[in-house]
């Protein structure tokens, strides 16, 4: 490998959000880089290729082609595939999880910026709507060294669309059940050195799907009632775009941004109905960068980025039906955060690439409660974060090993200010941790991979367990980190793909993986009425993931993702050796396209195993398994224009998840899309 070409892949691995491909001129200046690096799992169709950010990674890549014909989503997308789960509460609300980690120990990017928040809580995937992505790229277990943030459970990264080099536009709207209905436009296009693309999407729907209320008591049947959902309607607009300034060979300016907002119902459990509880949020992101490629004969590339983003959410329970308390509440979170980042990848001789990342990051948080007799300022949190990350890629043997270990440095402060609400300051002396990884990629043959990894990843606690939320919530400003060692290995077996044949293409990937995670924070009663956040408890989660994609024929092509864990508490507690709460052991998902003529119809079947809801295990509190079917057709009606009819979980299973929350029974949903 030449060391032109070794900076080439460096730039492909560690560039976050903005790769070489995405630009023209990029493409005519340095070779391709070598494809291969991360075997990926096949989710829909098509969905191999390399990941970006990590060589010896076990990632899944989800690209827009993969489910151009289908009326999907992001939580949908990430449910199929291999080693995640996702959480759903049967409307505008789903969290993700990996490997049985939580949705807090997974960090989600889009566009390269965090969106977890020190507010705390998963990042709500209905806050990511589908129309203007590019690629999904799931790192399972593990946080490339060239991301900001890193969590035990690994990372997501969503790209948007980038304009292509043909000026583009397309339009697409869908109707469907439950009163719902989505329509979204973009277009793309170049002028002089610049380029630009533009999207808007918005959706609404009631939500009023029927469901099994047993009223709350599971044990006796005779008082269940099917009932129609109330209060789970939703309506959501989203506006994002991209410019970018190329400035010659060895610079390239861009400004992303990103607004979202969404009002929706908080329709409460099956048996506990909440008629009058809201939700809204707003979001506006900024992210201005500066690549300067090819610095140093072609040797270094550098990037300087700067993110600015503003999260707002408002939740008023008027009636105070939502929570254990039974409190009437108007919150008010607000949640800024802003700070810069540069990154450096050098190419050295024999054969290496070393990457450096440093970031800073400022976070507030205020609070307030409008529901409070007299002042409703519940103060301002707010935590300064610092990272370094320190990368060294090392190809050996024509690139038939390559060995890639990493550092990563995290030094953070938090601070609590009450408001006239009352309360004591908190300025925590904060901490300082250093973490690192190693994996290796070993290429056998030309079809046989064989990889692993271990590493050391923590979660800073956030600001509610920190300080509390001044109601049922009490904080404990001594929490240390969650921390978390994790291992994986794995082989994957992928044949060159051909155009004819009865075997065009065949891929297999079997994955074991481990991950122990200590200090577990979790919220224990210290009274009837008010929990307080504690170092507990300790988990051990070992599993094995399986992947198969076939693509037969002119016409078949069939994927199959299968995971089996066992997430066990080992915290020596009363519950030691219990299966931990809101982990299924198994899942499964298959799809399966036949095209014919000018159509194609496809399957999608998911699996979802006995899930526990308690800390004992209590069987007859499980959410029972899910087998879910889901089957489509899309037709080419004419160039660029085709429609799109999809039912989704056809044999009409009543289903709940996350505590009894009820998921929607059969619908039918269809698409019309034009791209021209």
């Amino acid at each position: 490998m030449t060391r032109r070409s070794i900076l080439v892949l460096a730039l492909v691995l560690h560039a976050s959000g903005a790769r070489a491909a995405d630009d023209p001129t990029a493409q005519a200046e340095a070779p391709p880089a070598p494809q291969g690096p991360v075997e990926t799992v096949e989710v829909r169709g098509a969905a191999e290729g390399p990941a970006a950010l990590d060589a010896t990674a076990f990632a899944t890549v989800i690209r827009a082609e993969d489910f151009a014909d289908r009326v999907t989503s992001v939580p949908e997308l990430l449910r199929e595939a291999v080693g995640v789960q996702v959480k759903s509460l049967g409307g505008e609300f789903a969290t993700v999880s990996i490997r049985g980690s939580s949705a807090e120990q997974v960090v989600i990017y889009l566009d390269g910026v965090p969106l977890n928040h020190a507010l705390g809580g998963g990042v709500n995937l209905a806050d990511l709507p589908l129309g203007q992505v590019e690629s999904i790229e799931v790192y399972r277990g593990f946080t490339p060294a060239g991301a900001p943030a890193a969590s035990i459970g690994g990372a997501i990264m969503i790209h948007t669309r980038r304009a292509g080099t043909i000026p583009s536009a397309s339009v697409s709207t869908s109707i469907g059940s439950f009163g719902s209905g989505e329509a979204i436009a973009s277009v793309s296009g170049t002028r002089g050195r610049g380029d630009y693309a533009v999207g808007f999407d918005g959706a609404t729907s009631s939500g009023d799907f029927e469901y099994l209320n047993n009223n709350g008591t599971p044990h006796n049947p005779t008082d269940d009632r099917t009932l129609r959902r109330v209060n789970n309607d939703f309506r959501r607009g989203h506006l994002s775009g991209r410019f970018t300034i190329r400035g010659g060979p060895h610079a390239r300016f861009s400004v992303a941004t990103d607004l979202f907002a969404r009002r929706q119902g908080v329709p409460g459990l099956d048996c506990c109905r909440s008629p009058e509880a809201r939700s809204t949020t707003t979001r506006l992101l900024v992210r201005p960068e500066l690549e300067m490629p090819g610095l140093l004969g072609g040797r270094l590339l550098a990037r300087v980025a700067a993110d600015y983003t503003l999260h707002r959410q408002e939740f008023d329970d008027p009636e105070g039906s939502v929570g254990l308390t039974g409190r009437k509440t108007d919150d008010i979170d607000s949640n800024r955060s802003h700070g810069p980042e540069a990154a450096f990848v050098l190419a050295v001789p024999r054969r290496q690439a070393i990457s450096i990342l440093a970031s800073e990051r400022w976070e507030t948080a205020t609070l307030e409660d409008r529901r409070l007799p007299g002042p409703t300022d519940l103060g301002t949190a707010s935590r300064r974060t610092t990272v370094a990350t320190l990368e060294d890629q090392i190809a050996l043997g024509t690139d038939r090993l390559i060995l890639n270990p990493s550092v990563r440095y995290e030094a953070y402060d938090s601070l609590f200010r009450p408001g006239a609400a009352g309360g004591l300051v908190v300025d925590l002396r904060g901490g300082r941790n250093t973490t690192g990884k190693i994996g290796f990629r070993f290429r056998a043959t030309d079809a046989l991979t064989i990889k692993g990894n271990f590493g050391r990843f923590l979660r800073l606690p956030d600001f509610i367990e920190l300080f509390g939320n001044q109601g049922s919530v009490q904080g404990n400003p001594a929490l240390v980190p969650e921390r978390g060692r994790s291992a994986d290995l794995g082989v994957t077996v992928a044949t060159s793909r051909r155009e004819q044949g009865v075997l065009r293409h065949a891929f297999f990937e079997a994955i074991l993986f481990e991950t122990v995670a200590e200090d577990l924070i979790q919220f224990v009663p210290n009274s009837q009425e008010v929990v307080r956040a504690r170092n507990l408890d300790r988990a051990r989660i070992r599993g094995v993931e399986l992947s198969l994609a076939l693509a037969l024929g002119r016409c078949f092509s069939g994927s199959l993702n299968a995971t089996h864990q066992r997430p066990v508490d080992i915290s020596g507690r009363y519950t030691d050796g219990e299966i931990l709460p809101g982990r299924p052991l198994d899942e499964v998902s298959a799809g399966a396209a036949l095209d014919i003529g000018r159509g194609r119809a496809f399957y999608e079947f998911t699996f979802v195993g006995r899930n526990f809801m308690d800390t004992l295990d209590t069987p007859s509190e499980a959410l029972p398994a899910r087998y879910l079917h889901d089957l489509g057709y899309r037709a080419r009606l004419r160039k660029g224009l085709q429609a799109t009819i999809e039912i989704k979980n056809l044999a009409n299973e009543h289903t709940y998840d996350l505590v009894r929350y009820p998921l929607p029974g059969r619908s039918v949903q269809g698409r019309l899309a034009w791209e021209f």
